[in-house]
């Protein structure tokens, strides 16, 4: 493949929007200017709580959706069906509680979510040690979802694939480091746009370059029951897919930082809820967008052999996009990975690095905040690209990415819910043994799960949080804290 002038014109321009974007949102916020430690914390990490619905909701959507959605969801859809929108539409539910119940909790009380937890009964060290069991799992579930993206880049360029992985953790490093969070979301907007019209632009194309009809083949792919989701005779997958769906979202976008960190930065607490809970019927119209395009690519390799240079599902689109899309339109595919893999790598990033300033080491010379925020956004971004590298060894990408989620998710929620929502119930002080505790036994409700009762991933964060909660109610009961 030869790539064109008009592909990289393009590319071109979408690095430099978002280099624009991201120094007009650090100027807008006045990051640069600002000498006070608090107010540079706040300016850097909560963008100043000036984020409006649409800011709001854009970013969550952009963060949601990593190259897993835009290369791993078709693959997904090309060895399976339509199963996977079941976690999609247990997030409906799952996002109303966290609407309703946690973020009116924790909005305007902290610069992380940690804090909070560790604000009535909590040690400094408890704080610590459930920021560190998040950072740790946060880093290992991205890194997944970075080398993703990596893989068009890499073909794309015709370099290799570490190399492309490079490219793309580079530019998001310098970008996240120049505007903060705002700078995060003003790009997230651009990149959300663009991942969308990518997804489109499939759906109209491959049926264009396979010389069918859009509705043939997805008629096709329908009476093969690759757009299954729901089975009468078997209605239990569906069932637990949904209820997978609503703990496991309640885990991601209610008690992780990267996703409270957009809706504790929002104007209001209404703002923040209407933000939260829409989003996830966004969430199910993109889950289809990318299913559909797995279906597509189904029906198309039914009639011809598949390339031998693909080495799995997960490569599959990308080789498509190169070979068969026409030129400038391959550049916006490029354009929309980079968007969907940077969108989500910047947000953690700054997450992260909220967490490691006002969790981890709450304690260093306020005066040298901007020294400390370029060091901790340096090591965070080459640890996720470390773990990026150990991924590119993994095969079912997507699986893999939620499934490392899944493992410690249940016990960040259990631990949640004891100290934010059901602290009646839950006498105890946040320390370090209350918090390992806590993980150890929502990994073994993990391992509980899938290597004894061999139940499906999805429902390791149920177990994952009933064990934890098991455990701090113990342990409440054994050594409550301290009374004032």
């Amino acid at each position: 493949m030869d790539i064109q002038l008009i592909d990289w014109a393009v590319i071109v321009f979408y690095i430099i929007l978002v280099f624009y974007l991201a120094i007009r949102a650090g100027k807008a916020t006045k990051v640069s200017h600002s000498n006070d430690p608090k107010v540079l914390a706040k300016e850097q990490y909560l963008a100043n709580n000036s984020l409006t619905f649409t800011e709001s909701i854009c970013s969550i959507i952009a963060t949601e959706v990593s190259a897993l959605t835009f290369l791993g969801i078709p693959a997904f859809a090309f060895n399976n069906n339509f199963s996977f929108i079941q976690i999609y539409m247990g997030a409906i539910v799952g996002r109303l509680v966290i609407a309703l119940v946690f973020l009116p909790k924790v909005y305007g009380k902290g610069l992380t979510i940690y804090e909070v937890m560790a604000q009535e009964t909590g040690l400094p060290s408890g704080q610590r040690a459930v920021a560190m069991f998040y950072t740790v799992s946060k880093i290992l579930s991205v890194g997944v979802r970075l080398f993703s993206g990596s893989i068009l880049v890499s073909h794309f360029l015709g370099i290799n694939v570490y190399l492309g992985l490079a490219i793309v953790t580079g530019m998001t490093f310098l970008y996240t480091l120049i505007g903060g969070l705002k700078a995060v979301v003003r790009t997230d907007i651009m990149q959300m746009s663009l991942f969308v019209l990518g997804g489109l632009i499939a759906h109209y194309l491959i049926p264009q370059t396979s010389n069918q009809a859009w509705s043939d083949m997805m008629i096709f792919a329908h009476n093969a029951g690759k757009t299954s989701f729901f089975s009468f005779e078997n209605p239990w997958p569906f069932i637990f897919g949904i209820m997978g769906g609503i703990l496991f979202d309640m885990s991601t976008h209610g008690v992780d930082q990267d996703f409270a960190q957009r809706l504790t930065a929002s104007q209001s607490l209404r703002k923040g809820q209407m933000a939260i809970f829409f989003s996830s019927f966004i969430s199910i119209a993109v889950g289809l967008l990318f299913l559909g395009v797995g279906a597509l690519l189904w029906v198309h390799y039914q009639s011809e052999p598949m390339p031998e240079s693909v080495i799995n599902a997960d490569h599959l689109f990308s080789h498509y996009i190169i070979n068969y899309f026409p030129a400038g339109i391959r550049g916006i595919m490029v354009a929309g990975v980079l968007a969907a893999t940077m969108s989500t790598l910047d947000s953690t990033i700054n997450a992260l690095c909220a967490t490691v300033y006002n969790d981890i080491f709450p304690l260093r010379k306020p005066e040298k905040m901007k020294l400390y925020s370029f060091f901790d956004t340096l090591i965070i971004t080459l640890l996720l690209f470390g773990i990026a590298v150990v991924a590119s060894t993994n095969d079912g990408l997507l699986m893999l990415g939620l499934k490392v989620q899944s493992w410690t998710g249940g016990a960040l929620l259990g631990l949640f819910m004891s100290k934010i929502v059901l602290k009646k119930w839950f006498k105890y002080q946040l320390s370090t043994v209350s918090v390992i505790g806590a993980y150890l036994f929502g990994i073994s409700g993990v391992y509980l799960n899938t290597q004894v009762l061999v139940w499906d991933w999805n429902l390791n964060v149920y177990w994952g949080c009933g064990m934890s909660l098991l455990f701090l109610k113990i342990y409440s009961t054994l050594k409550p804290a301290p009374r004032d």
